[in-house]
């Protein structure tokens, strides 16, 4: 008898049609060999989805998938936690390249197994693959090849960052740069934003030889815009951290939401399930009743017919009795007067030898 890892990759490493005519074949095998623990394990295994399954077959015929998913995604993690914009712009575009590559050969795989995989199913392959990118544990179900149904990442960036997923919260959020002061001149917002867009420089600095020279008394009027900005900068990074940490919130709440409606979806396609097996099951039982009617009535229609004839022969074959017994009585009365009449024959010719033998002893 096989063992749970190997009827579970017998499974789903097999065809979608019949994954539940061989999951109950197993249950019925471990049920024989007497494992009722074992049989009701492997009854409890759902049947994939077509996505899940053209999943399961991706990462079956490429043993190297599960670590491209899991080095990718690591890759897109670090990107996010250091804020590093062009490296999230690479490999997003490596991301949608291998996404989009491994969709096209599920599809074809599953079309060489006999499966065609629609453009709904398709989009699930795809959100199944986009999630493993950006979680984990998803990743680790992908790689395992076992997946029931497909998943859909929910929330801003991975699922580990604690960077924000916006281009522009990131970018807020980078430390002081030419960039941000570049951006703020660009907004128009801040004097330091203002000056610099303007050429002025630090404190004792100039635009150049031909530049105004920054005078001591607005040194400190400049001071304080910095100042200034720099606290309206502080408060623009408080204000983006609490819509983070909202959108992370929200982000969580999300997927418990979605993890309890999966639960549910999951127990009803199991109840579903078991319905068609019980609805096959009473569909087989009241075909095997009907056919063994029918089979009954013709059997009970030949019985009546032979009774029939057998009712309308009767007369006959009591006439015939009737007259077999008077030709019998007459044929023992006939047997008896042969038996008579041979007796007394017999007793005759037994005389007859008696006086031959006396005369012929007389004889001189």
């Amino acid at each position: 008898m096989a063992g749970m890892d190997d009827v579970v990759d017998e499974l789903y490493g097999g065809t979608l049609d019949d994954f539940v005519a061989r999951r109950d074949a197993a249950v019925r095998a471990a049920k024989a060999a007497k494992d009722k623990a074992l049989a009701g394990r492997i009854a409890s295994l759902r049947k994939p989805t077509v996505a899940a399954w053209a999943v399961n077959l991706l990462v079956r015929d490429d043993a190297s998938l599960a670590d491209a998913l899991r080095d990718l995604g690591e890759g897109m993690r670090d990107a996010e936690r250091s804020l590093d914009g062009p490296a999230l712009r690479e490999l997003g575009k490596q991301r949608r390249a291998l996404v989009s590559g491994l969709v096209t050969r599920a599809r074809r795989l599953a079309a060489d197994a006999g499966q065609k995989v629609s453009t709904a199913a398709a989009q699930e392959v795809e959100q199944t693959l986009t999630a493993a990118l950006a979680d984990p544990r998803v990743a680790d179900a992908v790689a395992a090849g076992t997946l029931t149904h497909g998943t859909e990442h929910v929330g801003f960036g991975s699922a580990d960052a604690t960077a924000p997923a916006d281009t522009a919260e990131r970018e807020a959020l980078l430390p002081d740069s030419g960039n941000n002061a570049s951006r703020s001149g660009a907004r128009g917002g801040g004097a330091r934003g203002r000056a610099r867009a303007a050429g002025a420089g630090g404190p004792g600095g100039g635009s150049g030889a031909d530049g105004p020279t920054t005078s001591p008394a607005r040194a400190p009027a400049r001071a304080t815009s910095e100042a200034r900005e720099r606290e309206r900068q502080e408060r623009e990074r408080e204000r983006l951290r609490r819509r983070h940490e909202q959108a992370v919130a929200a982000r969580d709440a999300a997927e418990a939401d979605l993890e309890r409606a999966r639960t549910r979806h999951e127990d009803s396609a199991a109840a579903e399930q078991q319905a068609v097996v019980a609805l096959e099951d009473a569909q087989t039982a009241s075909t095997n009743a009907y056919a063994a009617e029918e089979e009954l009535v013709r059997a009970l229609a030949d019985v009546r017919r032979r009774l029939a004839d057998a009712r309308a022969a009767l007369p006959r074959v009591d006439e015939a009795l009737v007259t077999a017994r008077a030709r019998a009585r007459e044929h023992e009365k006939s047997v008896r007067a042969a038996a008579r009449e041979l007796e007394r024959a017999t007793k005759a010719t037994d005389r007859a030898r008696d006086q031959e033998r006396r005369a012929s002893d007389e004889l001189p």
